[in-house]
């Protein structure tokens, strides 16, 4: 829950120091270039009150020195994007929560702190 949370609450801040603490460089590039295309389309993607629903352990290995996990995460949140000028909302509605069902890796080194290394739809 609380990692989920760390990085949804990054995102939708646009937080790229949060996302570095919390992802894998490859996936902060995948973040930060979602964001920069929605300040290019002028809109801003606000995610909050994350709440998880269901969480399962798909899969987990180890390379070499790196261990991760996968895990199928069932999550309700309200989602909305929102126009950068105006603050209007143009996509989501801000009182009713969206459900979402996706698959996140994370990956550590050496037993340190878990990074979130991919995002599939599920």
């Amino acid at each position: 829950q609380q990692r989920l949370t760390e990085v949804q609450e990054a995102f939708g801040r646009e937080d790229h120091a949060g996302l570095r603490r919390l992802a894998t460089p490859e996936m902060v590039s995948y973040l930060s270039e979602e964001l920069a295309d929605n300040a290019k389309n002028g809109i801003r993607n606000e995610v909050s009150n994350v709440s998880l629903l269901e969480a399962d352990i798909a899969e987990s290995w180890r390379e070499d020195d790196r261990d991760y996990a996968t895990a199928a995460l069932r999550y309700e949140s309200l989602d909305v994007m929102r126009d950068r000028a105006t603050g209007k909302i143009v996509a989501g509605e801000a009182d009713r929560p969206t459900e979402t069902t996706e698959l996140w890796t994370f990956t550590r080194q050496n037993g340190g702190d878990w990074k979130l290394a991919a995002i599939q739809q599920a």
